[in-house]
């Protein structure tokens, strides 16, 4: 009898030894919020969150892979990812989204589905020079450098996560032309309006409505003088029609910051601030994001729980 409680003792005593040596996989769960239905031409949020460590999170929305930020909350691995898509430039119907989650145990990956329902938009009929809707040959290569110039700068993508809710409003104005309103200039139809217009007049001090790095500060055919700024996560907010700009190409601002003053330069019927708002390189409407909070947006989304298998 002794020398079996000796041979167990010896047994349970390896058993210990071999646990202590070979990691113990630990299953927990990432848990995926995200809207079951959205209007064409509205910014969402995502928010992954994970009791067990996540080194890299990045989601794949609309062609593009777009790299999330993640912080350490309470024990738990949260990111928060700023989505939407374009009016004129998404079709109604379910969209995929996929969220590549790397763990200490390996790579997971989540597929989710977004259905993107219609919005109607207004048509606005504008009259404007001639120049201004068919553009002279003579200024051609100009536009085509400066669309160049500008999809560099929308395609900026930062990992780190600058951008919070509400946003600051730029200007005191009230709204004149919202987003998604199709353009009719001089009889020629044109694409959808891509931001919010507000009324304001020429020396009014603009603020930025997001903290971030000035990525491009210039003076263009259709947007005049205007400024663009990267908020991380895909998030850029740009300002049209300024008279001055008080910023350069690498300044680190703080949301509030005066980055000009408005005006009526560039492609414009009048002294206004053209705002606009792209996200993962998908124009979205950013007035409801004045007035709402990141809570507000979490409020009504579902929820998807998936397995992430990791090691001690």
């Amino acid at each position: 009898m002794a020398r079996l409680n000796n041979r167990m003792t010896a047994a349970a005593g390896a058993a210990l030894l071999f646990m202590l040596m070979v990691p113990a996989v630990v299953f927990a769960y990432a848990n995926i919020q995200y809207p079951a239905s959205v209007g064409v031409g509205k910014p969402f949020v995502l928010r992954v969150t994970s009791a067990a460590p996540v080194e890299k999170i990045s989601a794949v929305w609309q062609g593009r892979t777009i790299p999330l930020d993640i912080s350490i909350w309470n024990e738990k691995y949260i990111s928060l990812g700023l989505f939407g898509t374009q009016a004129g430039k998404v079709k109604p119907g379910v969209s995929r989204m996929k969220i590549i989650m790397e763990t200490p145990g390996g790579k997971k990956e989540a597929d989710i589905s977004i259905r993107v329902h219609a919005v109607k938009y207004r048509e606005d009929h504008l009259t404007l020079p001639e120049n201004m809707v068919t553009p002279p040959k003579s200024v051609l290569n100009r536009i085509a450098a400066e669309r160049k110039e500008t999809g560099r700068a929308l395609s900026v993508l930062t990992v780190s996560r600058n951008w919070g809710l509400p946003l600051v409003r730029p200007v005191s104005g009230i709204v004149t032309s919202p987003y998604g309103r199709r353009r009719i200039l001089n009889k020629k139809p044109r694409n959808h309006h891509g931001g919010v217009d507000f009324r304001s007049a020429v020396g009014t001090p603009v603020k930025a409505a997001l903290p971030g790095r000035v990525v491009l500060a210039g003076d263009h055919y259709y947007a005049g003088k205007s400024v663009y700024v990267d908020s991380g996560g895909g998030v850029i907010s740009h300002y049209f029609h300024l008279d001055s700009i008080a910023v350069s190409e690498g300044d680190v601002i703080p949301a509030g910051k005066t980055i000009g003053k408005s005006g009526n330069t560039g492609r414009s019927t009048g002294p206004h601030l053209h705002f606009g708002l792209s996200i993962a390189g998908q124009m979205v409407d950013s007035e409801p994001l004045f007035e709402t909070t990141l809570a507000g947006l979490l409020k009504d989304t579902s929820l998807k729980r998936v397995e992430l298998t990791g090691r001690k």
